[in-house]
């Protein structure tokens, strides 16, 4: 062992007699170097080594390089980079093969391996690091894409992208990600092909073949919307693919009708202009002439933006009445809404169709939490608003979303602006008793309302004197309040004598200390 040590420090003194040449280094940050790595190199020369003790080796060396790189900036030094960069990149390669080769089933020395190959450009080192990598870690789906997708995209080596692919899905066969790889890089190859010869329209039609054999087997392991929703995202880059896109919009249809989802995405077709008979006519327009390509094709088919959002709009409402949910309406809701992001076009009807949808949501009863308080809001800029349907709204908002503090705190501030004092506390009460541990924002809002009315003088007393019987969540806050209020609007000896009641009187808390310690603290002596 000690002779490969000194066997290590030989090989490495040219390296230091460059950086010295070309004035990198002087002499002391040299043997500063050397004692450093020296220091490195016993550490992972031990009989027992930790990778702990790679990495930190691995760790020193990038970080000279990125010296080295930036004083070759400033210092204006462009030679011998092959004798001093590349020699430390070739040896930090060699620490990363050991530490990969003692710690084999550390996975993140195998992705920070390869990493480094990247950015080092050691590419005829990659399929080898792939390889075994692989070999250790075929149980992780991840490592075959990460495979198959350096060797598409850096190699090119489409028989070691059909290896890693095959192999992938034959230990994870029920894995999407593989299948969306798989497909779109046969469509890339199928989009590759541009001449119009017959030959290589066959190739093309072969590998949009192959397209479909990868889908339909897919279709065997995965049943997912999800799924069917992916992968015609994938297939909408390709024009040429209107057959197989069509195949999948079948599949959806035939096989998840009863899913949100699949009308969702039905409907935001729509609104893309990309009806079902679009994609149908799209290999039409193309052998009508070969000038226009696949997504001028597709335009000549689309139709104007009024009709694509009537056309979204007439399939949700269809939707809606099929599927009575929640998360369907939800879809159809959140669409309008942005929608009506940008009403620089179309805006009269944008609007009109988010109110429908709004107003069809509530009167089904499926308006989520979020939607309600949107409809809510808008109902207060709306000034016909008449007050009884007002009302309506709230009790059917609260009683659909009774654990919603939002809501309950907007009907409050809507008594408090209609100046209704006896129907804010009816509704305060009702909210209290409704979320229970989570009222503390409308204890708040009570004790804030009745700070402001002089004209009841009383109530604040009282309210606080209601919550300090609350549970501990709320009344341990409520009840640190009540002594400062009683400073304020009285003197410190009141708040003394609020604070001995409380103590005898109620369970302690944290708050209450801290409260009367901050406000005895402020009294000058």
């Amino acid at each position: 062992m000690a002779e490969l040590v000194e066997y290590r420090k030989e090989k490495i003194l040219p390296e230091y007699e460059q950086m010295k040449r070309i004035e990198l280094f002087d002499d002391e940050e040299i043997r500063e170097i050397i004692r450093k790595r020296n220091s490195l190199n016993g550490k992972i020369a031990r009989q027992n080594k930790a990778l702990r003790d790679y990495l930190e080796f691995i760790k020193y060396e990038r970080d000279l390089i990125s010296l080295i790189q930036k004083r070759r900036k400033t210092r204006n030094i462009q030679e011998k980079k092959r004798n001093v960069e590349y020699a430390i990149a070739v040896r930090i390669k060699q620490l990363y093969n050991q530490a990969a080769e003692r710690f084999p089933q550390n996975v993140r020395i195998w992705e920070e391996f390869l990493k480094f190959a990247k950015m080092f450009k050691f590419v005829k080192d990659i399929s080898n690091i792939l390889d075994r990598m692989i070999q250790l870690h075929g149980d992780k789906p991840d490592m075959w894409l990460r495979a198959v997708i350096w060797e598409y995209e850096q190699t090119q080596d489409m028989e070691r992208v059909k290896h890693f692919m095959l192999g992938g899905l034959q230990r994870h066969p029920d894995n999407t990600k593989l299948y969306y790889k798989f497909l779109k890089i046969k469509l890339l190859e199928a989009d590759k092909i541009q001449e119009q010869t017959e030959a290589r329209l066959q190739e093309r039609n072969h590998l949009l073949e192959q397209a479909k054999i990868i889908y339909l087997n897919s279709r065997k392991k995965i049943h997912s919307i999800e799924y069917l929703v992916n992968i015609l995202e994938i297939l909408q880059e390709f024009a040429f693919a209107e057959d197989l896109r069509n195949l999948v919009l079948k599949d959806m249809q035939n096989d998840h009708p009863l899913e949100e989802l699949m009308w969702h995405t039905l409907a935001h077709r729509e609104l893309m202009g990309l009806h079902m008979a679009n994609d149908q006519q799209t290999n039409e327009s193309e052998t009508e002439s070969q000038d226009i390509s696949g997504d001028d094709a597709t335009a000549k088919n689309q139709t104007t933006p009024k009709r694509r959002i009537e056309s979204c709009v007439a399939v949700y409402e269809q939707a809606t009445k099929i599927l009575k949910t929640e998360k369907m309406w939800s879809y159809y809701i959140n669409t309008m809404l942005e929608l009506n992001q940008d009403t620089s076009a179309q805006a009269t009807l944008k609007k009109k169709v988010l109110h429908v949808a709004m107003r069809g949501a509530y009167e089904a009863g499926f308006l989520s939490e979020a939607h309600y308080i949107y409809f809510i809001e808008q109902l207060f800029k709306a000034r016909d608003c008449r007050m009884e349907y007002m009302l309506e709204v709230f009790d059917k908002a609260t009683k659909t979303h009774v654990t919603s503090v939002r809501l309950w705190e907007m009907w409050m501030r809507f008594h408090i602006q209609q100046e209704s004092e006896q129907s804010l506390y009816e509704v305060f009460r009702q909210g209290v008793r409704k979320l229970s541990e989570e009222s503390y924002p409308l204890w708040q809002l009570i004790i804030q309302y009745y700070q402001v009315r002089p004209d009841l003088p009383n109530r604040v007393e009282e309210i606080f004197n209601e919550a300090i019987l609350q549970p501990p969540s709320i009344s341990s806050r409520l009840k640190a309040q009540y002594i400062e209020y009683t400073a304020i609007t009285k003197d410190i000896n009141a708040a003394r004598q609020k604070y001995d009641d409380l103590m005898l009187n109620t369970t302690p808390c944290l708050e209450i200390h801290e409260k009367m310690a901050f406000l005895e603290s402020t009294q000058v002596i």
